[in-house]
């Protein structure tokens, strides 16, 4: 005879059994898959037309840009230096090629590998190369999606101060039009001031000075 517990302990089992294949099929699947000639094919594709951007953005040709983007390449593609399209564009100096970057949702705050290994102090951003290299328009262009002015590095330097280590007159004067904190400190205790008198540059002195207050 069988016992009223059974039919319960046959219930229990077979829920085991489909929570277990919840978890466990999706996994497989994923790992299926991904181990297919046909995913392989999709992603060495995707591989290709990202080469082919950042080639476009290294070339400085904005056309061809704009085609892989549309053929399907990822905005934020990277170089094995961890440097996105957008980087490099600034980097190279194609303000151009950057704005258009910016406007297909380019990250702006995506790090390259100029950090430490373990991400405590991560590397620089687009925004960060924009103020080092005095992109004034593309870095104005960030400012206006909502990057703060006063953003910093990992060595608590602002873009101000990176702008002025750099000797970027027209960067300076407009972030201070846009709100940097011409009295911030880095890491170092130092701010924008000290460093444009280190830099001996009497015209970004008297900017900032213009801009600090009294």
């Amino acid at each position: 005879m069988r016992s009223a517990s059974e039919p319960q302990g046959a219930r229990s089992y077979a829920s085991k059994l489909l929570v277990l294949g919840l978890f466990v099929l999706p996994v497989a699947l994923t790992v299926a898959v991904l181990a297919s000639p046909w995913f392989r094919q999709i992603r060495a594709a995707q591989i290709e037309r990202n080469e082919r951007l950042l080639q476009a953005v290294e070339s400085g040709d904005i056309e061809q840009v704009r085609r892989v983007l549309t053929g399907g390449a990822v905005v934020n593609a990277r170089t094995r230096a961890g440097l996105t399209a957008l980087s490099v564009a600034i980097i190279r100096g194609y303000d151009d090629i950057a704005l258009l970057l910016i406007e297909k949702g380019a990250s702006l705050d995506a790090r390259d590998r100029s950090g430490d290994r373990d991400n405590q102090h991560p590397g620089n951003s687009p925004v960060h190369y924009a103020a080092i290299y005095g992109r004034t328009r593309v870095l104005q262009a960030m400012l206006e999606r909502g990057v703060s002015p006063n953003l910093r590095d990992r060595n608590g330097r602002t873009l101000l101060m990176l702008a002025v280590e750099n000797g970027h007159y027209d960067t300076v004067q407009m972030l201070l039009q846009r709100g940097a904190d011409p009295t911030a400190r880095s890491a170092l205790g130092e701010t924008a001031l000290q460093l444009a008198q280190r830099r001996g540059d009497l015209r970004l002195e008297q900017l900032i000075r213009k801009h600090s207050p009294h």
